[in-house]
C-alpha cells in the first residue's frame, strides 16, 4: 500500500515539472519570435540605406566628364537613340557646362556622317555599277596584278616557246575569256591574287567562274619541257611574270556587260612537277574570295576590285 502511494507521488511530481516546462519553452519560442522579427527590421531598414547610399554615389558620379565620356562612346558606336538620351542627361544635369557643347558637337557628326553615307548610297544605287572606278591594276596582300588587255574569243593562247604555243579553242556553245596580265610581288614565292568573270544580271553582277592561270612564254623550248630552270618565271628570281588568264564561259552567260574582279587575298598556289609540260603551274582549287553573286556595296570595302568591263 505504502509502495502505492510513493508511485503515485512521485508520477504527479513528474507531471508537473513537464507541465512548467514546457511553458518554459513556449515563453522562449515567443521570445525569440520577437527578436528574429526585429532583426528583420533592422536588415530592411539597413538594405534600404544602402539602396540610398548607392543611389547617392552613383548621383555623385555623374559628373560632366562621365557624361560626355558616355555620349561619346554611344556617338562611337552609332547608337544614336542612346546618344540623343545621354546628351540630354548631361545637359539637364548640368547646364551651362562646356561639355555640354563638345557632347553636341559629336552628336551632329555622327548625324551629318550617317546622312553623308546615306546619301552615297543613294548615289551609288542610281549609278549601279558604273559608280565603281574601273582600275586595270589592282593591288592585293602578297601581289598586284596589271591588266594589259582583255578579250572573248574562241581561243586562249599561252605558253609560247619558240616556234611553237599552245591553244585551247573553246567549246561549241561557248566562248573564252582571256586577259594578258602581269603579276608583281616582293616575295619569293606569293600565292597569286585570283580573278574571276561576272556577268551582269538585273543590277546585280552572277559569278561566272574563276580564271585559270597559265604562262604567256617561256625562254625557250627546253625550259618548257622542264630541262632547264626559267628565271623569268619564278618569283624566286624575277619581281614581275606575265600570265594569260582564261576561262571557258557559256554562251547564255555572256550577257554584256562582263566584269573582271580581282580579289585582294591571294590563294592560288604554286605547283611544280619535274616532268610536267610545262613543269611549273598555278593552281585556284582554295581560291574563295568571290561570292555566287555581287551588289554595288560589295565593293565599299576594297577586298574586290574591278579591273576591266567588257561592252
Amino acid at each position: 500500500m505504502k509502495r502505492q502511494m510513493l508511485i503515485g507521488v512521485v508520477t504527479a511530481a513528474l507531471l508537473s515539472g513537464c507541465g512548467d516546462g514546457g511553458e518554459q519553452y513556449k515563453r522562449e519560442a515567443d521570445t525569440l519570435r520577437t527578436e528574429i522579427g526585429g532583426l528583420r527590421s533592422e536588415l530592411s531598414k539597413a538594405t534600404e540605406q544602402l539602396k540610398q547610399l548607392e543611389s547617392e554615389n552613383f548621383e555623385l558620379k555623374q559628373t560632366p566628364q562621365v557624361l560626355l565620356a558616355k555620349v561619346r562612346a554611344l556617338t562611337e558606336a552609332k547608337d544614336e537613340a542612346n546618344a540623343k538620351l545621354a546628351q540630354d542627361e548631361l545637359t539637364i544635369r548640368h547646364p551651362g557646362s562646356p561639355e555640354i557643347l563638345v557632347g553636341r558637337g559629336l552628336y551632329s557628326d555622327m548625324i551629318k556622317a550617317r546622312e553623308a553615307k546615306e546619301k552615297e548610297s543613294a548615289r551609288l544605287a542610281s549609278l549601279g555599277f558604273k559608280a565603281i572606278p574601273i582600275k586595270n591594276v589592282f593591288a592585293g596582300n602578297s601581289t598586284t596584278v596589271d591588266l594589259k588587255s582583255a578579250q572573248i574569243g574562241n581561243t586562249w593562247k599561252f605558253n609560247d616557246h619558240g616556234d611553237e604555243y599552245e591553244y585551247r579553242t573553246a567549246d561549241r556553245g561557248t566562248k573564252y575569256v582571256t586577259a594578258q596580265v602581269v603579276y608583281s610581288s616582293r616575295d619569293n614565292a606569293p600565292k597569286l591574287i585570283p580573278m574571276a568573270v561576272y556577268s551582269s544580271v538585273a543590277g546585280k553582277l552572277k559569278r561566272v567562274g574563276v580564271m585559270g592561270f597559265e604562262f604567256v612564254s617561256w625562254k625557250n623550248y627546253a625550259t618548257f619541257l622542264g630541262n632547264y630552270h626559267d628565271t623569268g618565271n619564278d618569283f624566286a628570281n624575277s619581281e614581275r611574270i606575265r600570265f594569260s588568264m582564261g576561262l571557258q564561259v557559256k554562251n547564255e552567260d555572256l550577257s554584256k556587260p562582263l566584269y573582271l574582279v580581282a580579289a585582294k587575298t591571294g590563294c592560288a598556289d604554286r605547283s611544280e612537277d619535274r616532268f610536267g609540260n610545262p613543269p611549273v603551274k598555278y593552281y585556284t582549287y582554295s581560291c574563295n574570295s568571290f561570292p555566287d553573286v555581287l551588289s554595288v556595296e560589295d565593293f565599299s570595302k576594297g577586298e574586290l576590285g574591278i579591273i576591266k568591263r567588257l561592252d
